[in-house]
């Protein structure tokens, strides 16, 4: 015969021994608290009723707040116009490329062909002694601003070596010049503020102290003697991340027309024609952004232009003591 099971019965009896269960720990609970009051007494310890208030706890929700976005600077936008006034005078022709090398095309003016790389080794983060050669004044990079400072050397950089290759090949890019140690030097600027045309002891003669082989929007070469080139004795100033004044530019554009006077070969030292001549202290543009990069040319060489007493001799308020070059 099968059987039956009586569930309900068989739950109450579960319902049961869990009341039990319950009703044995509650009065476990009981007699220990009277066990731990009864020891207190005997201690002797003044007797205070026991605190058994639950304690509440209030949670509050955490608030995020998002900070304060910090505004990006506004880029700089470079000028359209200029009230700038710009004259041409006189270049001679020295390089002996036939046909003439284009300036944008020749290593030697525009320095983007050679370009420049970041040096990342250790070197001083001051201007440094090679001591100087020169009786007359070189170009002194402190007077680019007004006022005169030196301000702080941003980035090192080693400017490219050059293969030439017969005119009209440009030729193409080396390894970065390594003696000495850095060619190319940042300098912090302010958005937006005026560059001019760094002073030196020399002048080219009729109040001017340079002429542009080379401008386009960005950077300029300003040659401090009249030869339209770099390899002759002199100095040659490469300025580069800059806004070039729209009116020099312009001047240099149309002095510059590759069917002009510049580009026809005649022979060194026997022909000239018209390039932008500048004076010292002349504006030539505006600084792009919050460096701009220089470099100088000695007779087509590179050198360092931390180089304190020759490209620094002024230098107002610096307290560097020129340490021995590295």
């Amino acid at each position: 015969m099968a059987q039956v099971c009586d569930v309900t019965k068989f739950a109450r009896g579960r319902l049961c021994a869990k009341r039990s269960g319950l009703i044995s720990w509650c009065v476990g609970l009981a007699a220990l608290v009277l066990l731990v009051l009864s020891a207190h007494v005997a201690s002797g310890a003044p007797t205070q009723p026991l605190d058994l208030t639950p304690t509440v706890f209030v949670y509050v929700p955490l608030a995020l707040v998002a900070p304060t976005p910090v505004p990006s600077p506004t880029p700089y936008t470079c000028p359209l116009t200029s009230t700038n006034v710009y004259t041409a005078g006189f270049a001679v022709q020295y390089d002996l490329d036939d046909p003439v090398r284009p300036a944008w095309n020749h290593a030697d003016k525009n320095l983007a062909l050679r370009g420049y790389t970041l040096y990342t080794g250790t070197l001083k983060r001051e201007l440094v002694n090679y001591g100087s050669d020169d009786p007359t004044q070189p170009p002194q990079f402190a007077t680019l601003f007004t006022p005169y400072r030196v301000p702080t050397l941003t980035e090192f950089y080693r400017v490219g070596s050059w293969i030439w290759a017969p005119s009209p090949n440009p030729g193409t890019r080396g390894t970065p010049i390594t003696s000495p140690k850095i060619t190319a030097l940042g300098l912090a600027t302010t958005p937006g503020e005026p560059l001019h045309v760094p002073t030196s002891g020399y002048d080219i003669g009729w109040g001017m102290e340079v002429i542009v082989i080379f401008a386009d929007e960005d950077s300029l070469a300003l040659r401090y003697t009249r030869e339209d080139s770099s390899g002759a004795n002199g100095y040659t100033v490469h300025i580069d991340g800059i806004c070039t004044d729209p009116n020099l530019l312009a001047l240099y554009n149309q002095l510059d027309d590759p069917n002009g006077p510049r580009y026809q070969f005649h022979y060194r030292g026997c022909y000239c024609y018209d390039l932008p001549n500048l004076a010292a202290g002349q504006v030539l543009g505006t600084a792009r952004s919050d460096q701009i990069v220089v470099a100088i040319a000695d007779t087509g060489t590179f050198w360092d232009p931390r180089s304190c007493n020759e490209w620094w001799q002024i230098r107002p308020g610096y307290s560097g003591t020129c340490p021995p070059h590295d």
